[in-house]
């Protein structure tokens, strides 16, 4: 095995930067293919079903990852619903009326579609509904409606309605977004790191010919907090709110596509004094996503960076920042049971091509085991190795291996 000889070599003393480029064409050359959506999620309907009629509950499926996927939905599900009456089954038919039987998903959308079913007569309360390798969720029933003449109405059908499809929480769906990874990892000294972050689309628009319609601003916090010791404390922080444009499928295709992103970035620690660490850039990103089958994917991420200014404390940054950085991830997906595993390595370089820092990160969830299937967690490990470990060591070498979970990435 001759990727494993190299990494031997390299621990014991091998240049990293040949590791780099190493891993880089590695990843690189091997086969990536068709990505898989989130696993789909049930959602309660927007107002409670009526017993003895008719009613719906939607599915929800996010796409979380770069590439476009497709999906089929089965046109028939068996559900059992469990109330204080007993647990009868259920048979949950795709509403082709105004719903697609197949869908094509667009990197960071969503997709919905209606099952409708017979909601027994009689059943009232909070009743749960639990659908064969999906969710359960709770529905509130209430009973039969009256007619103007007052007896029982029986043909009543329940208008449902997309559950999140105006006021506050349309806004939200429309507008906010996952940005960058979020996780919470443990290990090497500084203990814990943690990462969260968002992103905000300031217009919604529905034609893409339009700028406007990709105007971002986004939030990224990375902190390490030295947890495991007498007097816990923050190590360091970084605030990164940045504003951009962010352009996806500009070159679309089955099997490939390119996302282009250019803005501008603050970063700084907030430390003050002579601990302060602060710069401002502008950047450019492209992001190419090759599909190949076998449910892979390939991405490569290349981000190219100008700085408008550097703080007081951090003058020669660029030293050992530089002014480029490369990210690249290999992403297997199992179609049946949407468990996905994720080997990724960042490297940045100081601007004469030294002071190198190496991020290696590990993401895989158990979506194929059962009794996980519910809580379905992401495990990420992440080594580090090299210059730039927090903003706070810009010109110090470090190393850091931790273990935690992913809830996003």
């Amino acid at each position: 095995m001759k990727i494993n000889g190299s990494l031997w070599a390299w621990f014991r003393g091998g240049s990293r930067g040949w590791l780099c480029l190493g891993l880089l064409l590695w990843l690189g050359g091997v086969a990536a293919g068709r990505a898989q959506v989130d696993a789909p999620v049930f959602i309660s309907p927007g107002q409670p079903l009526v017993s003895g009629a008719e009613g719906g509950v939607w599915l929800e499926c996010v796409n979380s990852l770069p590439a476009a996927v497709s999906r089929q939905f089965e046109p028939v599900l068996a559900g059992t619903l469990t109330s204080v009456a007993g647990r009868p089954g259920v048979t949950l038919e795709l509403n082709t009326n105004r719903s697609p039987v197949s869908v094509t998903i667009a990197p960071g959308g969503f997709a919905r579609v209606e099952y409708r079913w017979a909601v027994p007569a009689g059943l009232t309360g909070a009743v749960t509904l639990a659908i064969s390798n999906y969710n359960a969720v709770v529905i509130p029933v209430t009973g039969a409606a009256m007619a103007a003449d007052g007896r029982r109405a029986t043909n009543v059908i329940v208008a449902v309605t997309t559950p999140v499809s105006a006021g506050y929480l349309g806004f939200l769906t429309n507008h906010l977004s996952t940005y960058e990874p979020i996780y919470f990892i443990a290990g090497t000294y500084p203990a814990a790191k943690f990462q969260f972050s968002i992103k905000y689309r300031v217009f919604n628009l529905t034609n893409e010919d339009n700028p406007l319609g990709h105007v971002y601003f986004a939030y990224t916090q990375t902190s390490f907090w030295d947890l495991i010791s007498k007097d816990p404390s923050f190590y360091d922080t970084s605030y990164k709110p940045s504003a951009f444009l962010l352009y996806n499928d500009v070159v679309p295709g089955g099997w490939a596509h390119l996302d282009l992103q250019s803005g501008m970035e603050h970063e700084s620690n907030g430390r003050g004094g002579t601990g302060e660490r602060s710069l401002n850039t502008v950047y450019l990103q492209p992001t190419a996503t090759v599909n190949l089958g076998d449910s892979l994917a390939w991405r490569v991420q290349p981000r190219a960076w100008d700085y408008l200014s550097v703080g007081e404390y951090d003058q020669d940054l660029d030293h050992y920042r530089g002014y480029v950085d490369v990210l690249t991830d290999l992403t297997w997906t199992d179609p049946d049971s949407a468990e996905r595993i994720q080997l990724g390595a960042k490297v940045r370089m100081g601007d004469d091509w030294d002071h190198e820092g190496l991020w290696f990160d590990l993401r895989f969830n158990l979506a194929g085991v059962p009794w996980l299937r519910t809580f379905n967690p992401t495990f990420q490990v992440e080594y580090f190795t090299g210059y730039g470990q927090t903003l706070r060591q810009y010109n110090a070498s470090s190393h850091g291996l931790r273990v935690g979970l992913c809830l996003w990435y």
